[in-house]
């Protein structure tokens, strides 16, 4: 596969950003098997945002012939206080992501952090290194994030957390770290580290957060906050009530969730029914089939996403006909993962996350 075939499908949705295009084409004219590496907490069930749209990215990267890695981040999740602190609960937690991003991204390689620290020698002197060489402030503002203010209480493990993300990096011996939008100010504080301190050079690459399927308290144009505060606030989130389909919803519960998604009629921007076409519909079935009565246009076929959005921004296409036409495309994908986790171990792991936001 030539460079330009596999800079076309490292930028496809759900790319949101690379840093930079330059430097991944540098990369990979240089390095056929770049590292690639998305991180997770263990916290809550995993949505529809987490598997779907994250494990699409990491199959890109399989499919270009990179090395993805998955990293179950359990110190991580038990220094921000995540299932109560409750050691026992994150392992188990991470015992079930496994299984999860197994079936979903059956290329990339899953790795505990607990494993990973006692078998790399030199990673809390890393730590260390980097922790003497970023100040309070900085590391402060990579943490505004997830719902996080200047205004909260920060533990002293938390402001560890950054620094051990990019630790993770140099342990892994990443290229491609990988996440959301919401944790780029980490990419770009190892990015500056590494260049610092003479260590190697990193290509983030960050998805798009899929939107929360709640209406927003205010809009997104008057919140004075900047781009990596708003997507954090604004996402789909397992914490939120209403907002996130989690991967091992119903049919019902997925039907009853885009059914009550805020979806206003003729409008495109922050609509989340939209989004998921476009990130996650599109993408990776490469269709949405609308099924409607005759009167009301008939059955329709889009092929890409600026299809559906002219059409329902002109009203051709309904937001009940839209909700129903992506419920059924969703309750597939997720059906896809779901109907996989139907042994007794997977029945009792899903039990450390119930009350947790299921839907």
């Amino acid at each position: 596969m030539d460079v330009e075939t596999k800079l076309e499908i490292i930028r496809s949705a759900p790319t949101e950003e690379i840093v930079t295009e330059e430097a991944l084409r540098n990369l990979l004219e240089t390095n056929e098997r770049p590292v690639h590496y998305l991180g997770l907490e263990i916290s809550g069930m995993l949505h529809i945002g987490h598997v779907l749209v994250g494990c699409k990215k990491i199959n890109d990267i399989a499919k270009i012939g990179g090395r993805p890695n998955i990293f179950l981040a359990d110190w991580h999740s038990f220094a921000n206080g995540k299932l109560g602190g409750d050691w026992e609960k994150i392992i188990k937690g991470a015992e079930l992501y496994r299984r999860i991003f197994g079936l979903a991204s059956p290329d990339a390689k899953i790795t505990l952090g607990s494993d990973l620290y006692s078998n790399f020698e030199d990673y809390w002197k890393n730590v260390m290194r980097l922790a003497a060489k970023t100040t309070i402030a900085r590391a402060t503002r990579t943490l505004i994030i997830e719902g996080r203010s200047e205004r909260d209480t920060l533990h002293v493990s938390q402001y560890l957390y950054p620094i051990m993300q990019a630790a993770d990096i140099l342990a892994l011996g990443v290229d491609m770290p990988h996440a959301g939008m919401d944790q780029r100010r980490v990419h770009m504080l190892a990015k500056e580290l590494f260049r610092a301190e003479g260590m190697r050079e990193i290509v983030p690459i960050h998805h798009h957060l899929i939107a929360s399927l709640i209406k927003p308290a205010q809009s997104p144009d008057t919140l004075s906050k900047d781009k990596e505060e708003l997507v954090a606030e604004m996402k789909m989130s397992k914490s939120k009530p209403g907002s996130a389909i989690s991967i091992i919803a119903t049919d019902e519960e997925i039907a009853k969730s885009i059914g009550g998604a805020w979806c206003p009629e003729k409008e495109e921007n922050g609509n989340p029914v939209l989004e998921l076409c476009r990130y996650v519909i599109i993408p990776i079935n490469g269709k949405l089939r609308v099924e409607r009565d005759r009167r009301f246009g008939g059955d329709a076929e889009y092929s890409d996403y600026e299809s559906i959005a002219k059409d329902y921004v002109g009203g051709g296409l309904h937001p009940s006909d839209l909700k129903h036409a992506v419920a059924i495309s969703v309750s597939k994908l997720v059906g896809n993962v779901r109907d996989k986790l139907d042994n007794n171990r997977d029945r009792e792991l899903i039990k450390v996350f119930e009350g947790r936001n299921k839907v």
